[in-house]
């Protein structure tokens, strides 16, 4: 079943709707929809806005990749939770969304979203009920499983509940030291073997993340996350040996993140099962992209390794205004934590509209050099005219941990100008 559109209309055919609240980056003014320019007089700074033309570039690059290696796409919801950028990514051709939690995946489900894949081991006995009735309803949902305990856990909610429908779950392969996953195959053997025997489950597929691989000393990090991709393989074949996978029409193996999703491609070629068999990578992160750490690591950023010129281009950008220059190398800018990622890089400065111009200028050499709740410390050169009032725009490293810090973001054409409204459901 592939997924469907979703029903809540589009930009080209209902009007974007302004959030039914006070919401930051939006005209303190009422009625804003679409149309205006986040430089307009009555908005307030910060303001965080999407491009566009670079969603749609990224989403369309994505499909073309997937295309091409003929594998499937389940974009990790997480990083946007914005069923705006959702429907682009179903447009495109995404398979399922990927969620992190029960939760995620319900509010997936009522953003219209048809299938979902929840990429940990669901163990609370309320959630699990949900997935069950869910099922029976018509929404294709899958789980992870990684311990013998969890595979009880289910079990047990499930006969009480006698669902019509077995849910289908992935064995999940782990990294030592790293998060979630069996570690070792013997271990997924005796995991896949009770999720097997289980009436009330179907064992339906493999699962793993590379992405959690840091720094191996003197090796390449892409060695680890190919001996890693290797394991989830073999362990996929040596469940098909035993006839322990229920295809549900067929068996999913999945890997993946938004750093290595060409190695899993390359890896799982390798991939020889009898079974029918859907390799899906679970990237969220390329919708935005950034202008940071995945333009530097991503297999489509500044150095392309796909083999093909489909650079993905960074979608986000913050505006603050600079609230002060008390020293000729220091400037302060009204935007801060709660504002931009800081778990990777630094906001980026890339841009200046300098009070009383209506024009937007690229800039090079001054840089943030720390940040606060509220207050971006900017290294300036003592020449530069950068003065209070000024506006300056920011790109950020890491899109997961800034869409989650605004409520709602404008959509916008080059031009500032806004087309649509992504509201996040955070």
């Amino acid at each position: 079943m592939d997924l469907e559109t979703p029903t809540m209309g589009d930009r080209n055919s209902e009007p974007a709707q302004p959030p039914p609240h006070a919401s930051k980056g939006f005209p303190l003014g009422a009625g804003a929809t679409t149309g205006w320019c986040i430089f307009d007089a009555d908005v307030p700074y910060p303001v965080a806005v999407l491009f566009d033309s670079a969603i749609d570039h990224n989403s369309r690059a994505m499909k073309g990749f997937c295309e091409r290696n003929h594998v499937s796409l389940a974009p990790h919801g997480k990083t946007t939770m914005a069923p705006a950028l959702f429907r682009r990514q179903i447009r495109d051709g995404a398979w399922a969304m990927t969620a992190a939690t029960t939760w995620q995946a319900k509010t997936m489900r009522e953003a219209g979203v048809k299938r979902v894949l929840i990429a940990n081991q669901v163990v609370v006995p309320g959630e699990i009920e949900w997935l069950a009735k869910s099922l029976d309803e018509g929404f294709e949902v899958y789980c992870y499983v990684d311990s013998l305990e969890g595979v009880n856990i289910m079990n047990e909610t499930l006969v009480r509940v006698e669902p019509a429908h077995r849910l289908p779950v992935l064995l999940e392969m782990g990294i030592t030291g790293g998060r979630t996953g069996v570690r070792t195959i013997a271990d997924g053997l005796l995991v896949a073997a009770a999720a097997a025997r289980s009436p009330h489950l179907a064992l339906t597929g493999t699962s793993g993340f590379e992405g959690i691989l840091g720094p191996m000393g003197d090796r390449p990090v892409e060695e680890g996350a190919d001996e890693f991709l290797d394991q989830i393989v073999e362990l996929t074949h040596a469940i098909e040996a035993k006839g322990w996978f229920e295809p549900t029409p067929e068996v999913i193996v999945t890997a993946g993140g938004s750093a290595f999703f060409d190695r899993v491609v390359d890896r799982f070629g390798q991939l020889n099962i009898e079974s029918p068999l859907r390799i899906v990578i679970r990237s969220g992160c390329y919708i935005s992209h950034d202008d940071g750490s995945l333009h530097q690591v991503s297999p489509m950023g500044a150095t392309p390794r796909t083999g093909h010129d489909d650079r993905l281009v960074p979608a986000i950008e913050i505006w603050g205004v600079v609230l002060s220059r008390p020293e000729p190398t220091l400037a302060l800018v009204g935007i801060g934590k709660r504002d931009a990622s800081t778990d990777g890089l630094l906001p980026i400065l890339k841009k200046v509209r300098r009070r009383g111009s209506t024009q937007v200028e690229t800039v090079t050499g001054n840089r943030a050099i720390e940040i606060h709740d509220q207050h971006a410390y900017l290294e300036i050169d003592p020449a530069d005219p950068l003065g209070v009032g000024d506006l300056v725009g920011f790109g950020i490293s890491h899109p997961c941990t800034t869409f989650d810090k605004w409520r709602a973001i404008p959509i916008v054409d080059d031009d500032y100008q806004v087309v649509e409204i992504a509201e996040t459901l955070f």
